[in-house]
């Protein structure tokens, strides 16, 4: 709960403006981070991260439709880890996250025991409102 508290605490601002795309990351592929995500196995995808000229940015399902933030995703350095978690850093394999704060994906490694970690899933992602486990899903 502690790491939770400082990723949120990190997190003031509120999303920036989306615009509407359609464009995005397949369900497959070699980047772990590339894909659809939702907090249940069972939920059709809320958010999908995508890769456009080399960077990365995350895109919400709202009514059916996928709205882009035009921000960059920024990739975690093994220090920018460390610093969320302190502690735990050799656990998570890659981060992507809002240079502005209000949105984080994290991806453990395979052997990952971190505490609020989903046993069925490798991810865990830090939105406005929360943090916790997400699951890679079919993309649409």
């Amino acid at each position: 709960m502690r790491v939770v508290t400082r990723l949120l605490l990190l997190s003031p601002l509120l999303l920036s403006a989306c615009r509407n795309a359609d464009t995005g990351a397949g369900t497959f592929s070699s980047d772990p981070m590339l894909g659809c995500y939702a907090t249940h196995p069972r939920k059709p995808a809320e958010f999908r991260i995508e890769q456009q000229q080399g960077q990365y940015y995350v895109a919400f399902n709202r009514d059916e439709q996928w709205q882009r933030d035009d921000t960059v995703l920024q990739v975690s350095s093994r220090a920018d880890i460390a610093r969320f978690f302190k502690d735990d850093a050799d656990q998570i394999d890659k981060a992507l996250v809002r240079p502005n704060g209000g949105f984080g994906i994290f991806h453990f490694n395979p052997v990952a025991t971190l505490k609020g970690k989903d046993k069925d899933s490798d991810y865990m992602a830090l939105v406005l409102i929360g943090a916790g486990p997400v699951f890679k899903v079919r993309c649409g």
